[in-house]
Order: structure tokens, then C-alpha cells, then sequence
């Protein structure tokens, strides 16, 4: 009967990451479908996983339509990413304008990065369609920071006369955080043009909880969680060095890491050098649906991104998740994290600091109470911070670009 139900209008999008794994793209598409649109998302497909079949080339999760190109991702040095992407950019522009013959799309949403990618959009745009770019990270910020690439280099130019160029094919321009609405405008953008999406926790999977008292949840340890990509920016080499630091007063300390990245394998080897491989336990990536039991059996989590360039733009979703799970949190202490969470909700340190987070870490078993009165302020803080009202934000302006 519901296949009966003619859509509102039809949207493609094109992301270079996998679905239903990028929660930001898969927060946006859900939302749609439940407003009634057609949403069809072209994306990666992942490598098969040992006693695992490999992801379907097209299927179908929760009404959104998927088609996986046969490509995937691998993380590696700069020329790696680039390979990536003008595959995606070809195999991209290819697949969407296959789709948009058979089934025109009123809107393509592009995610980045690259920006460039708004470029697999511009035959369903000169037919007619909005072409959306969906600004996750600022690419010049990011490689600046990643390869340490001088303000004067080539390389830049060519990154910051991208993003330029991609912002001016995009009929409109969405982001993620207001920091990152200012950066857009001193890069020339009109203020007009764009439009920021948060992305706050989803009470559907991540339910605030509200039992403070059941803190701490090991009386005889204390584990801390990182969940999240590991790479370069996320610096979980300050984690390992804190984690040895704070272990010589607190010997029953642990530290759960759960995701994948190209600095896993160098942050495993710098706790065996430091003496805490022991204290070390790796979890792979898991989908959103069940992170909740993951945080269950934690303690603290922690976010150890760095500041600076690209860092200060950055606001750390997983920072709000903990949150909602009832931990408390321990942060780099950042332009755009302080803008949004103040100090009385979680544990800062300075960036890049080992000692200032071993300090925080020490500070989080000696004063409970202490912890107790930041998780209180923590919840207070999380009713205006959920996926919910943005959501309808998300459905406003859609509805707005139909018009």
C-alpha cells in the first residue's frame, strides 16, 4: 500500500563514505523519507569482512534507496584521496544522471569532501534540479593541518580555489555548526546562502539517560571510551600518553577504543612502547544501533581532537553522545566546543596536552560529586541539543527549496 504513496519530490545524494555507516547522511536521509520524499544515495561500497558477505552493490534500509559504486575507501597520503576522488566524481556523475533519466530529481544533495564532487550534480542541475553542497569539513583547514602545508603553497590555492568554485555552482550551501557558518562567510559566501544543520544525538538510538547515580558503574575500575575515526586530527597519541601518565596513580585504569583509521595501527604500537598495551582494549567500528550497549559498560568519554586550524572549526558529536549515555566527559578544550558546551558540563584540557588530560583523568576518580554536579549540568544542556529539532529544520528547508 505504501508503494502506492507518491513522494513529495525526488532527492539523489552523493556521499564518498558508506551508508548506512555515515550517521550524518543517514540522520538527513531518514528524515527525509519520513517527510515523504524519495531519497536514492549513492555512495562506497566497503571491502568484504572476514565471515562477513559483502554489502549489497543496491538495497534498501529504512526507505532510503541505495546504490553502491565499486569503490572503496582507504586511507593513505594525499594522492590516495585524490585517486578516490575523481573516481567518485566520474563514477558519481555517471550513476546520478543514470537516475535522474529514469526518475528526475528535484534536489541533489552533494556531502563532502571533496567539494568538487558538486560536479557529478550539474546535468540533473541544467535539467532543472537544486544542487545542495553539504560542507562536512572544511578541506583547506583540514589538509593544512593533516600535511602541515604552508598558507603559500600551490597545493592550498588549489584546495581553497575548489572550495570556491564548488560554493558557486551550489544553489545553496549546508554546514555544520555556527563557527563553521562564519568560516564560509569570511571565504566569501553569501550569508543567505547558507544554512546549518547540527548534528545532534538522535533519541531514537542514543535515549538521554537521566540515572546520574549510577555513577561510577565500576566501583573497582575505571574504563574510558574514544569511539570515532582515528586519524591524525583526533590525536588519540594524547590519549595513549595520558592513559600512562594517569595509570602510575590509578593502576586500574582502562581505555576502550572503538572505530578504525590509518593511525590505529602507530597508536597500539606507542601504548606497547609506553608500557600500557595491557590497559588497551580495540573495538572495530559498530553501527549507531549499537553503540548504546558499547557506552553502557564504560565509565568516561573522551575526545582528544586537536585545536588550531582546522580543530577550532571542529564540533565533536561524539562529545554529545557520551552525554546522552549518562558519561561523563573528558575534551580537548576548543574554539567551537566551547561555544556550544560550557565548563561546568564536562572536563577540559588544552589540546595536545598529555598531562593537563591525565590531570582531568585523576580528577574524575578523586571528586565524584564533582562529576555528578557536570552531569547535571550536562542534562540541562542536552534538551536543546537533539537530533529532533533540527530534524524539522532539515524538513523546513527542503520544503522551502520545493517551493
Amino acid at each position: 500500500m505504501a508503494s502506492n504513496i507518491i513522494p513529495k519530490g525526488n532527492v539523489g545524494m552523493l556521499v564518498h563514505g558508506y551508508y548506512p555507516a555515515d550517521i550524518r547522511v543517514r540522520r538527513e536521509t531518514e528524515a527525509l523519507v519520513e517527510a515523504g520524499y524519495r531519497v536514492e544515495v549513492v555512495c562506497l561500497r566497503a571491502p568484504k569482512q572476514q565471515g562477513k558477505q559483502r554489502e549489497p552493490s543496491r538495497d534498501k534500509v529504512n526507505g532510503v534507496h541505495i546504490y553502491r559504486l565499486p569503490l572503496s575507501r582507504k586511507r593513505g597520503r594525499m594522492f590516495r584521496y585524490l585517486f578516490e576522488y575523481l573516481g567518485l566524481i566520474i563514477l558519481g556523475a555517471w550513476k546520478l544522471t543514470l537516475l535522474h533519466f529514469k526518475n528526475p530529481f528535484q534536489v541533489v544533495h552533494i556531502h563532502n569532501m571533496p567539494d568538487l564532487l558538486v560536479i557529478a550534480g550539474l546535468i540533473p542541475k541544467w535539467m532543472g534540479a537544486k544542487l545542495l553542497l553539504d560542507v562536512h569539513d572544511p578541506m583547506a583547514e583540514l589538509y593544512a593541518s593533516t600535511y602541515l602545508i604552508a598558507q603559500k603553497s600551490w597545493i592550498l590555492k588549489v584546495l581553497k580555489w575548489q572550495e570556491k568554485f564548488s560554493r558557486w555552482l551550489a544553489h545553496r550551501v549546508i554546514s555544520v555548526n555556527e563557527t563553521m557558518r562564519e568560516n564560509l562567510e569570511g571565504k566569501g559566501i553569501q550569508p543567505e546562502k547558507i544554512f546549518i544543520l547540527h548534528n545532534f544525538p538522535d533519541p531514537r538510538y542514543l535515549p538521554i539517560k537521566n540515572d546520574i547515580t549510577r555513577w561510577p558503574r565500576h566501583k573497582d575500575r575505571l574504563i574510558l571510551l574514544y569511539a570515532g575515526t582515528i586519524t591524525e586530527q583526533y590525536r588519540l597519541d594524547v590519549a595513549i600518553e595520558a592513559l600512562a601518565l594517569a595509570s602510575k596513580h590509578l593502576p586500574w585504569i582502562k581505555l576502550r577504543i572503538l572505530g578504525d583509521g590509518n593511525e590505529l595501527n602507530r597508536v597500539l604500537k606507542l601504548a606497547n612502547n609506553l608500557g600500557v598495551g595491557n590497559y588497551v582494549e580495540h573495538i572495530n567500528a559498530v553501527c549507531i544501533d549499537k553503540l548504546r550497549d558499547i557506552m553502557e559498560d564504560t565509565d568516561v568519554g573522551i575526545s582528544c581532537h586537536q585545536g588550531g586550524l582546522f580543530g577550532d572549526l571542529q564540533f565533536t558529536t561524539k562529545v554529545l553522545d557520551y552525554l546522552t549515555q549518562g558519561l561523563p566527559v573528558i575534551s580537548s578544550r576548543t574554539k567551537t566546543m566551547m561555544r556550544y558546551i560550557p565548563e561546568e558540563a564536562v572536563f577540559y584540557f588544552e589540546p595536545e596536552n598529555a598531562k593537563d588530560m591525565a590531570k582531568q583523568i585523576i580528577k574524575i576518580w578523586n571528586e565524584p560529586n564533582l562529576v555528578r554536579r557536570k552531569m547535571e549540568n550536562a542534562k540541562r544542556l542536552l534538551r536543546r541539543y537533539t537530533w529532533q529539532k533540527e530534524k524539522y529544520k532539515l524538513i523546513n528547508f527542503y520544503q522551502e527549496l520545493f517551493r
